[in-house]
């Protein structure tokens, strides 16, 4: 499935009779809505376009020349917070609209490492110095004027002459807004698929725009923001320096148009999240190709996180072996090792992602100057993690009806880097921390509610409930509604 340009997973909520998911949960906008948990496989990836011949994952599985796949475990997400949001993006998940996702690092044919980065932990090169002096020279009110404090080393060159630069334009500006659609956008994000990937006219429309770019599962008050909010991030490079950290920042789902001249040249398409600013998405007119406008948004976000405090810069996925991919390594920053929830800087576990292999650091060794990759010991065809999965499932059936799911495709692998493990889940219900009251309810679109706690589901149930566990966690899943669209 390639999710930038397929359809999700349609939620039919509002066209059945259940109360419009029990009236979203009696109008609680920070109850997390989703569908039951979807497990994709597909020949096609978006990355490697299918020519890889072996997923390169492991040692012991390149020896046996497995076919490559994409794998995404995905879910619908019809209401989600920014702070909930920001938990599962640390995850390993990310969104394309209102669809949530993640790729099973173990099976997938490219390695999809989340990476995020600061200004502290990048390293300016003579490319980045060359795409901003050439951005500065072309929106200087005086056409050709070289850029004031310009040299050619790293010590006279500071990132800070963009900002100099863009509050003494009178040519260049940049105006941030809510995440909605205009037509002015949809035509720039036309021409653009259309240009830069390759997209046939009737496969970009309105519809496809919105359905990407604008929906979001956020509520509302995160999606409008506040006049105030916007204010700040319109002003804050006219203000520069005398600027002071916002205190009362937007969160939330927003456009930031760029404007020379007066005519939209580029949308930069984020989240701004508790922890840092995600980036979602950058579109750029190809007339304008000469500026390098998808690296120059990336330097002026970083300068943007470090002036106003922001946190990190999430730049998404992090492929190693995908050219498309790769470049985000530009950037600097750290890599998520999914399985203990950790961040370690690229430079140092590079020598274990090279050609799209798996990570997993021994968290006992990982304080010392060499980081152990343990990959082969927990997730090797002999590892005991296979074994001991086995054996949690079969006391969860035994103990508390966690029987099959109800399709295949709802079905998770026992295991998969980077959610909770059976032996974990097992563990959660031994020591109380689930109980036959837990908050979590399932609806089905054919029977409306089936079940509002634990002691209520039936034992195909009771598998949706312990994946879903598995994959957002305890606390996120105390707070849910999980639903699903057959009977």
């Amino acid at each position: 499935m390639n999710i930038y340009t397929s359809t999700p997973i349609q939620l039919s909520v509002c066209s059945t009779n259940y109360d419009y998911v029990y009236l979203r949960y009696l109008m609680n906008d920070d109850i997390l809505i989703l569908s039951a948990p979807m497990y994709m496989e597909d020949r096609h990836c978006g990355y490697c376009k299918g020519s890889k011949q072996d997923h390169w994952a492991l040692e012991s599985w390149s020896k046996k020349n497995k076919p490559a796949s994409s794998v995404t475990i995905g879910m619908s997400v019809e209401q989600m917070t920014c702070q909930q949001y920001d938990i599962l993006m640390n995850k390993g998940f990310r969104r394309s609209g209102t669809f949530l996702y993640k790729p099973d690092l173990l099976r997938n044919c490219c390695r999809l490492y989340t990476i995020r980065t600061n200004l502290e932990q990048m390293k300016v090169a003579k490319s980045h110095r060359q795409v901003v002096n050439r951005f500065v020279r072309a929106i200087s009110d005086e056409l050709g004027e070289e850029p004031k404090g310009e040299g050619k080393s790293n010590k006279k060159f500071s990132l800070k002459s963009l900002i100099e630069a863009e509050k003494a334009s009178s040519r260049f500006h940049t105006h941030f807004e809510p995440a909605a659609f205009t037509n002015e956008k949809y035509q720039l994000y036309k021409k653009y698929q259309m240009a830069v990937h390759n997209d046939k006219e009737s496969d970009v429309s309105q519809a496809s725009f919105k359905r990407f770019l604008c929906d979001t599962p956020f509520p509302q008050r995160e999606v409008e923001g506040t006049k105030q909010h916007f204010k700040a991030l319109n002003s804050w490079v006219q203000q520069w320096p005398e600027i002071s950290t916002m205190t009362d920042r937007r969160v939330g789902p927003t456009h930031e148009c760029y404007y020379l001249d007066n005519k939209l040249i580029a949308i930069s398409v984020v989240d701004f999240l508790p922890t840092g600013v995600s980036s979602v998405y950058f579109i750029w007119d190809p007339d304008y190709a000469h500026l390098s406008l998808g690296t120059l948004s990336g330097l002026r976000e970083l300068q943007m996180c470090q002036e106003l405090d922001l946190g990190y810069y999430y730049l998404g996925y992090y492929i190693d072996d995908c050219q498309k991919m790769k470049y985000k390594g530009q950037f600097g920053g750290e890599i998520l090792d999914v399985c203990s929830g950790n961040y370690y800087p690229l430079e140092r576990v590079k020598k274990h992602i090279e050609n799209g292999r798996l990570f997993v650091i021994d968290q006992e060794k990982s304080k010392s100057s060499e980081l152990v990759n343990i990959s082969e010991q927990v997730f090797g065809d002999n590892a005991q993690t296979y074994s001991d999965s086995k054996q949690a499932l079969k006391l969860l059936s035994e103990r508390y009806n966690v029987g099959q799911p109800m399709r295949k495709s709802l079905a998770l692998p026992d295991v998969v880097p980077g959610i909770h493990s059976f032996s974990e889940i097992l563990e959660w219900y031994d020591q109380g921390a689930i109980t036959e009251n837990f908050p979590f309810i399932i609806f089905s679109a054919m029977t409306g509610v089936r079940s509002r706690k634990e002691a209520e589901m039936a034992e195909s149930d009771r598998r949706l409930f312990v994946d879903t566990l598995r994959l957002i966690g305890l606390e996120l899943s105390a707070n849910a509604i999980v639903f699903f669209t057959f009977p």
